[in-house]
């Protein structure tokens, strides 16, 4: 078996982006260099055009006259490369302000997007602080008022629970009740006359009482009518004293009469004492 031939990853080299403030200033640069390299061409072209005026002035010979024009011609042609110079410098050191106000309008913008980051996560935190607090206050609102709503429903739930709990004891007791009915219907029929043995003194109490407030009743009437009889008898009074006098003048006289009698009674009564002892002897 061949091992699979390992696939070569292309490592992609990073390249470096460069800024248009970095090409205007290199470009700048290059041209103050060609323009310095200029200056010294051009230096030395006008030496040589003062040396072949000198040489013409010396010996006007067709050769010379023919050396300066061609130095004049040099020289003319380095005048134009300067100014050529002088522009393309003049046009890089637009392109560098434009670059450099450029950088700015992008270092601005770019502080501005960081103060609005920064801005924005200190107005999220701020957010996620007084949502946390608003979620504690809501949580606790909300938590006391289920804890409410869960305590009365506890409570029915125990009511609940608790007559449930009555009616299972209701309804074992009464199952034990007819159990013990049947198993025993004599003890029931003796508790039962107790309880009509028990019943008997109450109604003898109401009977009494009923009896108590009718002599109550009667006794007002009797109360009345000897009111009445007083209120006649006082008007009888007079007639009345007279009776009154003769039947004591007669007990007097049966006052007197008494002890007689008495000693009558007394012989009477020895007789018969001693009659019975000779009897029984």
């Amino acid at each position: 078996m061949k091992r699979p031939a390992k696939k070569k990853v292309s490592k992609a080299k990073a390249k470096t982006q460069v800024s248009p403030l970095q090409t205007a200033v290199k470009a700048v640069e290059s041209i103050k260099k060609q323009i310095a390299t200029q200056k010294k061409n051009y230096a030395t072209i006008v030496s040589r055009v003062e040396k072949a005026k000198a040489r013409v002035a010396v010996k006007p010979t067709a050769a010379a006259k023919n050396g300066l024009v061609a130095a004049r011609k040099q020289a003319s042609e380095s005048r134009k490369q300067a100014s050529a110079l002088r522009d393309g410098l003049r046009s890089a050191k637009v392109e560098l302000k434009n670059a450099q106000i450029k950088q700015k309008l992008l270092a601005a913008e770019a502080a501005a997007k960081a103060a609005v980051l920064k801005a924005e996560a200190r107005l999220q935190a701020a957010q996620d602080a007084d949502l946390a607090a608003a979620v504690k206050r809501f949580e606790k609102r909300w938590l006391k008022a289920r804890a409410k709503a869960t305590s009365k429903k506890m409570k029915l739930a125990e009511k609940r629970a608790a007559l449930k709990v009555k009616a299972a004891e209701k309804a074992i007791v009464a199952k034990l009740k007819a159990e013990a009915k049947k198993s025993a219907p004599k003890a029931t029929a003796k508790k039962a006359a107790k309880k009509v043995v028990e019943k008997k003194p109450a109604v003898k109490k109401a009977a009494a009482k009923k009896a108590s407030v009718k002599k109550k009743a009667v006794v007002k009437k009797a109360v009345a009518k000897k009111a009445v009889a007083k209120k006649t008898a006082a008007k009888k009074a007079p007639a009345k004293k007279k009776a009154v006098a003769k039947k004591a003048v007669a007990k007097k006289a049966a006052a007197k009469k008494a002890p007689a009698k008495k000693k009558a009674v007394a012989k009477k009564a020895a007789a018969k004492k001693t009659a019975v002892k000779k009897s029984t002897c």
